[in-house]
């Protein structure tokens, strides 16, 4: 197949979701290995369907999907998880074509489809004659997810893009939480000078008008004395007033 035909493959598969892919994929591996041999009806063709009519690239991709997909999921009985007792099997072409245990809970009783996480278990499985034992994938919905891990909690496996997320909130809480504290510590800072800047101003006022009082005092003890009474009552209303216009 020629680098162009392979360029138009891979344009067509960008922009879609996971779950368009696998039906694209499987809809491939059906047409060309399931079914009998009978392909699936195709209302319209577009370029990507005539480029799979003349080329068989597109089958060994879908093939190597389907075959990757065969042994990466499981699905999972949950009727006796409180009693700690987990079965699990391989899932079977119909469940690996419609998604059962990738974008469907891999529980036997539940359909759900969202918020799906993927957990590593341990499967034991025989194998002709032989006991084998692999780490496979199964996912399940939150309340499934429950179930699961009732007695013995599982790693959950996350993809990159979930990890990548969880990197970037980290960094922007921490990003966050460092503004906080730097805004916090500027505020106290730029309080306590404003506190120290009007103690001053007030100490000063306080000494320019205990200068004047004394030589007003000088001057006018003997002409007014009901004068001295007001004024004490100014000066304790000053003190009153230091640190409630902070």
């Amino acid at each position: 197949m020629s680098e162009y035909s392979k360029k138009i493959f891979r344009d067509n598969l960008q922009g879609l979701d996971a779950y368009t892919r696998h039906k694209l994929f499987m809809r491939d591996y059906v047409n060309f290995y399931g079914n009998n041999g009978q392909p699936s009806n195709v209302e319209t063709k577009t370029e990507f369907d005539i480029l799979k009519e003349n080329h068989n690239w597109e089958q060994r991709v879908a093939k190597k999907y389907y075959d990757k997909l065969f042994r990466e999921y499981c699905i999972a009985e949950l009727k006796y998880y409180k009693e700690g007792r987990i079965a699990l099997r391989w899932r079977i072409e119909k469940e690996v074509i419609t998604g059962k245990g990738q974008f469907i809970c891999a529980s036997t009783k539940c359909s759900n489809t969202s918020e799906l996480k993927s957990w590593e278990v341990n499967f034991a499985y025989m194998e002709d004659g032989e006991k084998k034992n692999a780490l496979v994938k199964i996912r399940l919905c939150p309340k499934c997810s429950n179930k699961l891990n009732y007695s013995k909690q599982h790693s959950e496996i996350k993809t990159e893009k979930e990890v990548n997320l969880e990197e970037k909130e980290i960094e922007q809480e921490t990003r966050h939480e460092k503004r906080k504290r730097e805004d916090y510590e500027s505020s106290n800072s730029d309080k306590k000078k404003k506190r120290e800047s009007t103690s001053e101003r007030s100490k000063k006022e306080r000494e320019g008008n205990s200068e004047d009082i004394e030589s007003q005092k000088l001057e006018s003890v003997d002409n007014n004395p009901d004068d001295l009474s007001e004024r004490g009552k100014i000066e304790d209303f000053d003190e009153f007033f230091t640190g409630l216009f902070v």
